[in-house]
């Protein structure tokens, strides 16, 4: 059909689709010029969704509201020096940027807490798996995807991408003394991605259209596990004769010994260290977040008529194995799964009425 248009046509639509653009550019550089959200603000916001990790997500909350009321402040300024005209003011506004380095276990919350502060703040947000990195090993290629999928999740608009935030996760694993990862990685990634976080001036090649994107006030926020990390810590504690948790310790040097860049972990300036969730926590999630993955299961089969219902018993025994699999918050919903599967077939069509699951069909199912 679209193939049909006249140029006419065509050409209206491209206009169209441009205004769009505009407009939605116009509203983004709206929102961070009037940014007015406090730190406990978006605090307040995460604790209805992700449960525990207080400091982490005070550290989170924080380093988000300082890096917009920052940036919204200079950008103000610099509109009206240039007569609103928003390429110009992005590309010639100044400011620091705090990028964050996140560390904990698998399904502690790193990237859902960066995911719902994003969506409060109403910038694009996109998660990277550096795993790819290594697996390639030239870092050129990669660097461009990084880019192309920021301005996929800020709808093309690339006003909107450069104000958006970019999670890179599982960075530990392009660390240099890795041994399961060859080619180039390690190092040369590293470095590659040095130039990226610390804002460079893009151009991406969109087939007709060449669009510029800079990363200069895009916030960057790695995650990774880390696992022995806190080893490393602990010895130089010892060393040094000092006391506390290994976490209050950590150093820019520990990163380095661990297999990361000094030069890219000096890029990283706020650190923020996620615990593995207790079995009360997981829980919680369970009851508490406002995204918990029981509603999803409730919900849907609420559809067919069928009313659930999980006994305070039966929700810690789920609780607990995840906690005894070490998949965190994230395994809750394969629990879950395993545990109605069988009621998920055989019940919508069949069954109306109460589905009450205690903890010993749990444990059934779980056996």
């Amino acid at each position: 059909m679209f193939d049909r248009l006249s140029e006419e046509s065509r050409r209206r639509i491209h206009e169209k689709i441009e205004q769009q653009r505009e407009a939605q550019a116009a509203e983004a550089i709206e929102r961070i010029v009037q940014f007015d959200q406090t730190p406990a603000d978006l605090k307040a916001h995460l604790d209805r969704f992700v449960i525990g990790q207080e400091k982490g997500k005070k550290i989170i909350a924080t380093a988000i509201a300082f890096h917009y009321k920052r940036l919204g402040n200079a950008l103000k300024q610099t509109l009206i020096d240039e007569g609103g005209d928003v390429s110009a003011a992005l590309r010639l506004t100044r400011t620091p940027k705090a990028n964050v380095l996140m560390i904990g276990p698998t399904g502690c919350g790193k990237t859902y807490t960066c995911e719902t502060t994003s969506g409060l703040v109403g910038v694009p947000f996109v998660v990277e798996d550096l795993t790819k990195f290594s697996e390639t090993g030239y870092v050129g290629q990669n660097t461009s995807d990084i880019l192309i999928d920021l301005l996929v999740s800020a709808g093309g608009n690339s006003h909107l991408a450069q104000m958006g935030i970019v999670y890179l996760d599982e960075i530990d694993k392009i660390a240099t003394e890795n041994v399961a990862y060859r080619d180039v990685s390690g190092r040369g990634v590293q470095k590659g991605l040095l130039k990226l976080v610390e804002g460079v001036e893009n151009t991406i090649d969109m087939g007709k259209e060449r669009i510029a994107l800079s990363t200069k006030h895009v916030l960057f926020i790695a995650g990774g596990v880390f696992d022995k990390l806190d080893g490393i810590v602990e010895k130089r504690m010892e060393r040094h004769g000092f006391s506390g948790t290994w976490q209050d310790h950590l150093l820019t040097e520990d990163l380095v010994v661990f297999g990361m860049e000094r030069q890219l972990m000096g890029r990283f300036p706020v650190r923020v260290v996620y615990e593995l969730l207790t079995t009360q926590e997981l829980q919680d999630i369970l009851v508490r977040s406002e995204d918990s993955p029981l509603r999803a299961y409730i919900n849907d089969l609420k559809a067919w008529d069928i009313d659930l219902t999980f006994a305070d018993e039966a929700l810690k025994a789920i609780a607990q194995r995840a906690k005894q699999e070490r998949t965190g918050a994230r395994g809750l919903i394969s629990i879950i799964h395993r545990v109605l599967f069988e009621d998920m077939f055989r019940l919508p069509g069949s069954h109306t009425g109460p589905l009450a699951v205690d903890e010993r069909y749990v444990r059934m199912r779980l056996n």
